[in-house]
């Protein structure tokens, strides 16, 4: 699970397999410097799935 938070807050999460979410988090993690991202194991809730990873760069300009 790839778990992106505001605050305490919960805003985004995505199912993805493990190396694909931890490439996600380090990508992802410099561009959104006032949020945290988070992988863990737990698989909870109504989880969309991450984003293509062709996406990835489009997130942020």
């Amino acid at each position: 699970m790839v778990r992106i938070w505001l605050g305490d807050h919960l805003i985004a999460e995505y199912a993805a397999e493990p190396d694909r979410a931890s490439r996600y988090q380090k990508v992802m993690t410099p561009k959104f410097t006032g949020l945290r991202i988070t992988v863990d194991n737990a698989a909870t809730g109504k989880a969309s799935e991450l984003p293509s990873e062709q996406l990835w760069p489009l997130t942020v300009q």
